[in-house]
């Protein structure tokens, strides 16, 4: 009974608090439960009232900072720009950029519907970071829902424009409303084999001319860049459409955004909430919860709300999308395989030994190489017998030990007095300021002369027998 007392007592105390509370009657429809709690579904009762309360909190928290960003001032939005126009590649990140693939730009990609803002979104971000209000729009816009035009090429915008970009945008075909399938092989390709200005996007659903002429018009020859990070950009009117209505425009929306390739790690993508103008205040912010959940992303933090205006807090709001891509996209750099500590450790011990092989090779080749040139620069017989061969080499002369071996020694003929020594006579040597004299006709090459003056155990012996350095010095000493 206490039971009974307690379970109205907790009905009733709900049922005025969603009478009462503006997100209630937003979502009372969407729990199922109106009038009629019984025994049974009361545990399922009280777990969508769990969910009341979640979801009326996050409806108040968002409410609360639309109306920070009216309050927003200007000095606040310079701020903010001034941040992102001083962001490079890897500027934001807090890991050692040597270890990881930067990019030289950041590539952000615009995905989306038919009709969803994504070139509009476009020339939003282009005049936040450009003084010039009336300056022509960059991307062509399309207009009404039942237009045969929009992208159909995948076109890349850097932001700012000119030399001094550090990130681009990329905006693409509207997926596709008939085939999931190929929303999802166009994103896998996309974000696997990356994104290039002109590349055509073509859907099996297309007729044959609009495909000939897709693949005619193609560019090519750009440079082919990997998506860095994806901005989802859905429309909020065709969101309260399909939550009043149960259209396919949610369920198309959900298959997209969670197919697997589209998220970086455990990084889902931003999302990007337009024509919010169209709406009131409280179903832009019943569009953001509703989206939160579909999505399973927080709505306050990651899903942003720009209408079609051109006051300072959608501008503030594109600086905070803007902040939000490029600081995920520092944290998802890809690690380097050359560095990559994992693979070192399963494979260790080889790693290590094939490193120590290759630092031993380059010093033994660095070592014989040193020495080669030590050699060949500061041996004194090498560069002795080079300085002779160059000299001459057809200089001939007479020598005591080589008259020994050739002819008996005969006195030759000298400038100057003589001194004659007891003994034999003996052949003298020829004084360097001498005036010489005519070549003998036993003369010897100077190869061969020098072998035999520096070897002498290879001269004959004959008598009398005197060193050829005693004959010198009594020349000297004359």
């Amino acid at each position: 009974m206490g039971g009974d007392t307690f379970k109205d007592d907790f009905v009733e105390e709900e049922s005025s608090r969603s009478s009462s509370s503006p997100c209630s009657c937003c979502f009372s429809d969407d729990l199922g439960f109106k009038d009629d709690v019984s025994e049974d579904n009361f545990a399922n009762f009280s777990n969508h009232v769990s969910d009341l309360r979640r979801r009326e909190k996050t409806y108040q928290e968002i409410l609360r900072s639309h109306d920070l960003l009216l309050r927003s001032s200007k000095r606040k939005l310079r701020q903010a720009r001034n941040e992102i126009l001083r962001y490079t590649p890897g500027s934001w990140s807090d890991v050692k950029l040597s270890d990881y693939d930067v990019p030289k730009m950041t590539s952000i990609m615009l995905v989306g519907p038919k009709g969803a803002g994504k070139s509009s979104l476009v020339n939003k971000i282009t005049r936040v970071f450009e003084d010039d209000e009336f300056f022509p729009a960059r991307a062509q816009e399309s207009f009404g829902t039942q237009s045969k035009g929009g992208t159909f090429f995948v076109q890349e915008y850097m932001i700012p424009r000119g030399g001094a970009a550090s990130f681009c945008l990329y905006d693409t075909r509207g997926l596709s409303h008939i085939s999931s399938s190929d929303n999802t092989s166009m994103i896998k390709q996309w974000m696997t084999k990356g994104v290039h200005h002109g590349e055509p996007v073509i859907w099996t659903s297309d007729s044959s001319d609009l495909k000939d002429r897709l693949i005619r018009d193609g560019g090519t020859g750009y440079e082919r860049r990997k998506v860095n990070s994806v901005i989802f950009v859905i429309n909020a009117f065709e969101i309260l459409k399909s939550i009043e209505c149960e259209t396919s425009y949610a369920h198309m929306i959900s298959t997209a955004f969670n197919c697997p390739v589209l998220s970086f790690k455990d990084d889902k993508p931003a999302v990007v909430m337009t024509h919010g103008d169209m709406l009131s205040r409280e179903e832009r912010a019943r569009v953001r919860v509703f989206l939160g959940e579909l999505l399973g992303i927080p709505p306050a933090k990651q899903i942003f709300d720009i209408p079609e205006s051109r006051d300072t807090a959608t501008a503030l709001t594109v600086c905070n999308l803007l902040c939000y891509s490029l600081d995920h996209a520092d944290k998802n750099f890809v690690f380097l395989p050359k560095r990559n500590f994992t693979i070192s450790k399963v494979g260790g011990g080889l790693t290590k030994w094939i490193i120590l092989l290759d630092i031993i090779s380059i010093a033994l080749i660095l070592f014989m190489a040193l020495a080669s040139i030590l050699v060949v620069t500061h041996n004194p017989v090498s560069s002795q017998k080079l300085a002779h061969e160059a000299e001459d080499k057809l200089l001939t002369f007479p020598s005591p030990r080589l008259n020994n071996l050739t002819h008996e020694a005969q006195p030759i003929r000298r400038i100057g007095p003589q001194r004659v020594m007891g003994g034999p006579i003996l052949a003298c040597v020829q004084h360097p300021k001498s005036e010489s004299l005519p070549e003998s006709d036993h003369s010897i090459d100077l190869h061969i002369a020098q072998r035999l003056w520096f070897d002498e155990g290879k001269v004959t012996e004959v008598e009398p027998r005197f060193d050829w350095r005693t004959t010198r010095r009594l020349w000297y000493v004359e």
